[in-house]
């Protein structure tokens, strides 16, 4: 947090960053700049490590000149305090993705989005998965509850949530009930416990943070479906190699974080969610550009 403190003051001019922890393999600096320079704003973005529990102590000491900020993990349940207005999504979700100022003034009110939930309907599309009856949801933080609120969209009816600590899991479970999936909740032992006939779905995501070796993988479950990592770096992630390695295929979190952060950009230049930027696709372009070169 003391390397947080000790940027906010710096610069003059519009200024926006991103806020999460761990922070420093983001690339929402580069695609955002990318963005920015394609419309022809003198824009500052950066990065700030603000670990759970710490939002608070940081927004406090931000001082002015910020347009807004994206969100990521683990503060998307946190950065809801600070917003004074919630678009629906943030609202059903109770995740805040991304704060916008009605002002660089530091006293401004901010409007709370998410744009995790179009942003991932958005991935799937551009990766030609339209529809997934039956979903395996790994994770039950502010991203797994995008991922629930998006599933109406692609006509899921049955939801597993495969999570570390069930109760931790009963909100998520009833959201995605509200909604009208048919539920369930087990451990990740639990679903590896099970056989491949039950374990057999089309859309698996990954939401949990970290690159770990949680999920046993076998082809005789994993071919014919299509797991959805949101994680993108390192990559591939150990189980995203894994799962191509068992013949499955991957999309890679790289496309949630490029279709979201269209959306924030929208958003920060003061456009509606769904209104589209001038020279969309010329910024589109130049946001994943600057994303594969970070890569390299």
């Amino acid at each position: 947090m003391a390397e947080a403190k000790a940027g906010l003051g710096r610069g003059t001019g519009t200024r926006l960053a991103v806020l999460g922890s761990p922070i420093g393999h983001s690339k929402s600096p580069a695609i955002h700049a990318a963005a920015y320079e394609v419309l022809g704003l003198d824009w500052r973005y950066e990065r700030f490590d603000v670990p759970e529990g710490e939002l608070a102590d940081f927004m406090a000491n931000r001082g002015g000149g910020w347009r807004g900020f994206s969100v990521t993990m683990p503060l998307k349940q946190e950065a809801r305090a600070y917003a004074s207005t919630l678009a629906p999504a943030a609202a059903e979700i109770g995740a805040v993705n991304t704060l916008v100022f009605d002002t660089t003034d530091p006293a401004a009110p901010a409007r709370g989005w998410n744009t995790d939930v179009t942003g991932f309907i958005a991935a799937l599309s551009e990766a030609g998965i339209e529809s997934a009856r039956r979903v395996r949801l790994l994770g039950a933080g502010g991203t797994a509850a995008a991922v629930v609120a998006a599933l109406p969209s692609l006509r899921t009816e049955a939801l597993s949530l495969v999570v570390r600590s069930p109760p931790r899991a009963q909100a998520l479970a009833e959201l995605a009930s509200s909604l009208g999936l048919q539920v369930e909740v087990m451990t990740f032992a639990q679903f590896d416990a099970r056989p491949a006939s039950a374990k057999a779905a089309e859309l698996v995501v990954n939401t949990v943070p970290g690159d770990r070796d949680h999920l046993r993988v076998d082809k005789s479950w994993v071919q014919g479906a299509v797991l959805f990592d949101v994680l993108y770096d390192p990559w591939p992630t150990k189980l995203a190699a894994r799962w191509q390695s068992a013949g499955g295929r991957v999309v890679s979190g790289l496309e949630l974080l490029l279709a979201q952060a269209l959306l924030q950009v929208r958003l920060f230049t003061g456009r509606g969610e769904s209104e589209p930027l001038p020279r969309e696709v010329e910024v589109r372009s130049a946001m994943r550009s600057a994303a594969l070169r970070v890569s390299e």
